[in-house]
């Protein structure tokens, strides 16, 4: 300040005219600075030591040193209206507050230094810290900042401890902290404090045991031997930190000892009697000019500069000279500090819109000398207007391998995981499993991928899958039962097939209609036949030749059983009317050519279905991990067709059995035959109705067990009864009991009043 008022007394463009006097207070007990404070007082006109008027000269106020002095000095100020100019408050406190427009400071509030310390956490990718401050207020409200801050950057600040201070339980509830850091497995520590604190707090955490981690410090403590020193400190890790930037004064070595020699400088008001001391020996001398005090004194320069800026701007003073009949208003100096805007030592002095000056800070390492010979503070780097500058060949990293610690989240998330977009909401290390339809194939991964289009993935998969085919397998347990009763009914109807053909001369044979009914059974056996043509994978060829064979060889039998029914009724309503016709139908086996003709035209049917819309192929997705391999049978309109023919032959079939149900017992099966073509018809209805709506996997498997119904309503109507009769009711299998059966129906048809006789047959 001495240094800084000589300067501008001795200046011939800064206030040409109008010398600076000062009166510094020191300020060792609150009573000693209170009483300096009141003594600013408006109205006060008392002065120690015979000096006069001199607070009422008063135009502005530089400090003071100690910050937890400093809210009282602002407070009493601003009841005055002097404005203040601190070169060491860096409190956030001070960033807002309703003393804001008194206060300026030469030094950079701690906002800028928060910001320095996520730059510098950033600069090494690390990504998950943990912070602890003291219990103060003021370093409670930058540990939120920081958090906020941190976290607007991608860094999550995981832990957030307080360091307390004053001896009552410190030590327990410092060992809490450290605990939690050290539970937390963060690799980075953020220690914001005053020096007193963390001294305390390094103890605990040298005595637990903790080495190799990296410690970031703020300018409180960053440059303290206190903690530097302390014994084991050097194992704990790397310190890293900021510290304000030190400007040197090129001319305060001179001017201190000339100042020590000589007397009091000319301007201050201190009495001569306080210089009156011994003079210093030349070791403390040198000691004292060697201090890196005066590496900040800097900042109490540039404060002294700033008022006179700003009283030469309150002023209107030229370069030559001030106007002598002004004096100025401490208002007036206000309004001027705002403005003020200079070059000092090829710094620019400007305050900010927080009323603090940023020039920067200098990033600092520990270095421990070897055998314990103390450390060395080194300077790695900048930090200036959000821009980091770091040597990164000057850390001495913890490790064998001296490479730069990571510091993300210590949980490993596996292939199938991500790291929880709530990571920085939350604040948590935790892996997320990737849902259905995404994977993720590598570790430590941020997001899942989605799965591309035909593929699919379980929940934490960590790859996509082609979706599975399905088809009627055969360790389907439906497909099973649906075999099984296919195989029964194919036994069956060999079965039958045998015993027809070892009685094939019997009447009951020939009453069935003889190569007719031989017909029917190979018919109902290539049906049943043709129902694993349904089982299995299915193929272009398997979808073109499953319906025709079954319509044909289905055609062939209904159409067996139609003529065989028209011939019965045919032979008993109107034998004697139709004489040559039957001679014809003789000659020219009409049995056998109409059948042919009845399939000849469901194959003709068939051909126009597969030659203009045939079945088909394809792949039907009935969900993400599933495509249903079926066969389109193409249009309703073709299987509709061929299914409509044969329900066709099967509606006459059923007119003829209704007329030819008073017919003799022996050649009547109207009651069977109408239940048999019911069950045909309700089982294709209902088939063709799922067809059109669901066109499902499923309704193969309904083909198949309508396949199935269909065969067994014929044989277990036409063939099983006839069987029956030919293997256990040979008396009725004999010319004499038919010749009775039809002259019972003759005698009846003849006299309509005789009851018909209760004969039984089939």
């Amino acid at each position: 300040m001495s240094l800084a008022v000589e300067e501008i007394n001795l200046s011939s463009h800064l206030l040409p005219n109008v010398s600076l006097g000062y009166h510094i207070w020191d300020s060792p007990t609150d009573t000693l600075f209170l009483r300096g404070l009141f003594r600013l007082a408006p109205g006060q006109r008392e002065s120690p030591h015979g000096a006069a008027d001199w607070a009422r000269k008063v135009f502005g106020v530089v400090g003071p040193y100690e910050s937890v002095l400093a809210p009282l000095a602002s407070h009493i100020l601003s009841l005055y209206g002097l404005p203040q100019i601190s070169y060491s408050i860096k409190d956030g406190n001070f960033d807002n507050s309703s003393q804001q427009s008194l206060l300026f400071r030469t030094v950079p509030s701690t906002a800028h230094q928060l910001d320095g310390i996520v730059a510098l956490v950033r600069a090494f990718r690390w990504e998950w810290v943990s912070a602890v401050g003291s219990g103060t207020k003021a370093t409670q409200k930058s540990v939120r900042i920081l958090i906020d801050r941190a976290a607007a950057q991608g860094v999550c600040i995981s832990y957030q401890g307080l360091m307390p201070g004053g001896p009552v339980s410190t030590l327990s509830q410092l060992r809490k902290v450290v605990e939690n850091i050290k539970r937390a497995g963060t690799n980075v520590t953020i220690v914001l404090g005053n020096d007193a604190t963390v001294q305390q707090f390094f103890q605990v955490v040298v005595a637990l045991g903790i080495t190799g981690k990296v410690w970031v410090a703020t300018e409180s403590w960053v440059l303290t031997d206190a903690v530097a020193t302390l014994p084991g400190m050097e194992r704990v890790g790397t310190v890293l930190g900021l510290t304000i930037r030190p400007i040197e004064l090129p001319h305060v070595r001179r001017f201190v000892e000339e100042a020590l020699s000589s007397g009091p400088p000319h301007g201050s008001s201190c009495p001569q009697s306080c210089f009156k001391c011994p003079p210093p020996s030349p070791e403390s001398l040198t000691g004292l000019l060697d201090s890196t005090l005066w590496n900040w004194s800097f900042y109490s320069y540039a404060a002294v500069y700033a008022f006179a800026h700003a009283l030469h701007r309150s002023l209107a003073c030229s370069q030559e000279a001030c106007p002598s009949s002004q004096e100025p208003q401490p208002w007036q100096l206000l309004e001027a500090l705002h403005e003020v805007d200079f070059p000092l030592l090829n710094n620019t002095i400007k305050f900010s819109g927080q009323q603090d000056l940023f020039l920067g800070y200098d990033v600092m390492t520990w270095a421990w000398k070897d055998g314990g010979g103390g450390v060395d503070y080194v300077k790695i780097g900048s930090y200036m207007a959000q821009s980091l500058d770091i040597n990164w060949t000057q850390i001495r990293w913890p490790g064998p391998e001296g490479q730069v610690p990571s510091s993300s989240c210590a949980k490993e998330c596996a292939a199938g995981q991500s790291r929880s977009k709530q990571l920085l909401d939350e604040c948590l290390c935790r892996c997320d499993d990737c849902v259905e339809g995404t994977y993720q194939n590598q570790t430590n991964s941020d997001d899942c991928l989605p799965c591309p289009n035909g593929t699919w993935s379980p929940p934490r998969s960590s790859r996509c899958f082609p979706p599975s085919v399905t088809f009627l397998r055969l360790s389907d347990s439906n497909v099973v039962a649906l075999l099984a009763v296919a195989s029964v009914g194919f036994l069956l109807l060999l079965g039958c097939l045998l015993v027809f053909a070892a009685h094939r001369h019997t009447p009951v044979v020939r009453a069935a209609g003889g190569g007719l009914a031989f017909i029917m059974l190979v018919a109902l056996l290539a049906s049943c036949a043709a129902a694993v043509l349904f089982v299995g994978q299915p193929s272009s060829r398997t979808c073109l030749i499953r319906q025709p064979i079954f319509a044909l060889c289905f055609t062939a039998c209904v159409s067996c059983l139609l003529v065989r029914s028209l011939q019965v009724v045919v032979i008993f309503k109107a034998a004697g009317r139709l004489h040559r016709g039957r001679q014809c139908w003789r000659r020219f086996q009409g049995p056998y050519l109409a059948v042919g003709l009845s399939c000849g035209v469901q194959a003709t049917l068939c051909a126009a279905w597969l030659s203009l819309s045939p079945p088909a192929l394809m792949q039907q997705a009935s969900g993400p991990r599933e495509v249903s391999l079926r066969c389109w049978e193409g249009p309703f309109l073709g299987l509709g067709a061929v299914l409509g023919y044969i329900t066709l032959l099967a509606g006459a079939c059923f007119l003829l059995a209704f007329w030819g149900r008073h017919l003799p017992e022996n050649y009547s099966e109207a009651r069977l035959l109408t239940a048999s073509m019911l069950v045909f018809l309700m089982g294709w209805g209902a088939f063709l109705f799922m067809y059109a709506t669901n066109g499902s996997q499923q309704t193969a498997a309904l083909q198949m067990f309508t396949v199935q119904t269909s065969v067994y309503a014929v044989l277990c109507t036409f063939f099983l009864p006839r069987c029956y009769v030919i293997l256990f009711r040979p008396e009725r299998n004999t010319v004499a009991h038919f010749r009775t059966c039809i002259q019972a129906y003759t005698t009846t048809a003849a006299d309509p009043e005789t009851p018909r006789p209760g004969t039984q047959g089939v």
